[in-house]
């Protein structure tokens, strides 16, 4: 490895296998705990997958949380039929078991999302299920077209319920064009509830549920069957004047005599949409707390990713839920070329040229006004995103962090 390669979690991991071997065995002691280090070890094991190594993921044994491995040695002098023997140690790494978060009064607030995974929980590929938190005209279409049509995976959203299936008394996958869905509605309240009567979690029908009522979906989730939550961001300026154009040229529902002056003087805009359905504060003046509180709940429970960075949000989110192309090869080029072509194009895109309003003029401060928060918010997604790159990036994102870390110590 170069000194401007970034070691890779495997890298880095493999370099404290052997010592936390001895640790759970009680050969040395460190600042680990016995717990820890088995997460240390799950993680290592769902990383290495199928290469030859150390450990390798037992797919039987995931829903137990179990991880198996064995090291044979072979020795050619000596003993046992044609002068070899074979001595296997056998070793058993488990994930422990879920256990219930608790919070201090300070982050009380984050109780009623306990059930969504924190980013830093491992991974439980046949327990939890991925969560797409949908920030509307931020790309989710782009992604919910990759989720369904490259990656092959079945979707909970609004589109399981066409041709009356929201209706059916029992849950089931529908085929819709080139994607596949569960018949329920999760971009509603009531679908929600839906979805909660009829088990859709714990059916393991869904391989990710799609919905912007982040607080109200944690009522889908338990202790043993957790949501893992991602999301795609987008400039809240932009954001804003692309859902004005939408509105005026697309939907029809804003006359199409109002301005984008007067849209972000209050008629029809979204007073810092992502702030306010993070911290669950949908009426009302939001405050500098209810900012924090955002920021926390993006911290602890989301992966992070950019519109204007698709091909590496992809690679994060297929990382961070566990998820592989097809092993043929002919497949995998499908796929890899599906995802190139909507990440370098994108679906429901505004289909008419239009400018963002220029700093400095009365559009940008009033949008800006209007979206302060939500500013602040995405600001702060930036530093988190990087953060997260480290684990979960692509070998060039992870070196051009490098790269920027030695050029600001220099």
């Amino acid at each position: 490895m170069s000194d401007d390669d970034e070691p890779s979690e495997i890298d880095l991991l493999n370099a404290e296998v052997n010592q936390l071997k001895q640790i759970l065995t009680g050969v040395e002691t460190a600042k680990d705990t016995p717990d820890e280090c088995r997460t240390k070890l799950a993680t290592y094991c769902q990383l290495k997958g199928g290469q030859d190594g150390f450990m390798k993921a037992d797919p039987g044994l995931e829903e137990k949380n179990v991880f198996h491995s064995s090291k044979g040695v072979n020795k050619s002098a000596g003993g046992g039929e044609g002068g070899e023997t074979n001595d296997v140690e056998e070793y058993e790494y488990r994930l422990p078991p879920p256990v219930e978060k608790t919070y201090d009064p300070e982050h009380e607030y984050l109780s009623p999302l306990r059930h969504f995974s924190d980013v830093s929980d491992p991974s439980r590929p046949d327990a939890d299920t991925a969560f797409f938190f949908h920030v509307p005209r931020s790309g989710g279409s782009t992604v919910k077209t990759i989720l369904g049509k490259c990656l092959i995976l079945v979707q909970a959203s609004e589109v399981g319920v066409r041709d009356g299936h929201g209706a059916d008394p029992i849950l089931q996958v529908v085929d819709v064009q080139e994607s596949r869905f569960v018949n329920v509605d999760t971009t509603t309240v009531p679908g929600i509830q839906r979805a909660i009567d009829l088990g859709l979690v714990r059916s393991g029908l869904a391989d990710v549920i799609v919905s912007s009522y982040f607080h109200e979906a944690a009522a889908m989730f338990d202790l043993d069957h957790q949501g893992r939550a991602f999301v795609v961001m987008r400039d809240p300026i932009d954001r804003a004047t692309s859902m004005y154009y939408h509105r005026v040229k697309t939907l029809g529902n804003l006359d199409a005599t109002t301005t984008i002056e007067d849209y972000a003087q209050g008629n029809g805009i979204e007073n810092n949409w992502m702030c306010r359905f993070l911290a669950n504060r949908m009426a009302g003046e939001l405050t500098k707390e209810d900012l924090d509180q955002a920021k926390e709940v993006l911290k602890t429970k989301f992966l992070i990713g950019f519109l204007d960075d698709l091909d590496e949000f992809v690679h994060q989110m297929m990382a961070f839920n566990g998820w592989k192309y097809s092993d043929d090869e002919t497949a995998k080029m499908k796929q890899e070329d599906c995802v190139k072509e909507l990440t370098s194009g994108g679906t429901n895109a505004n289909a008419y040229e239009y400018e963002i309003p220029k700093r400095g003029s009365q559009a940008h401060a009033l949008i800006s006004w209007q979206t302060q928060f939500d500013s602040k918010l995405y600001a702060y997604a930036k530093e988190l995103f990087d953060q997260q790159s480290k684990e979960w990036g692509t070998k060039d994102r992870k070196k051009a962090l490098k790269k920027e870390k030695k050029k600001k110590a220099g």
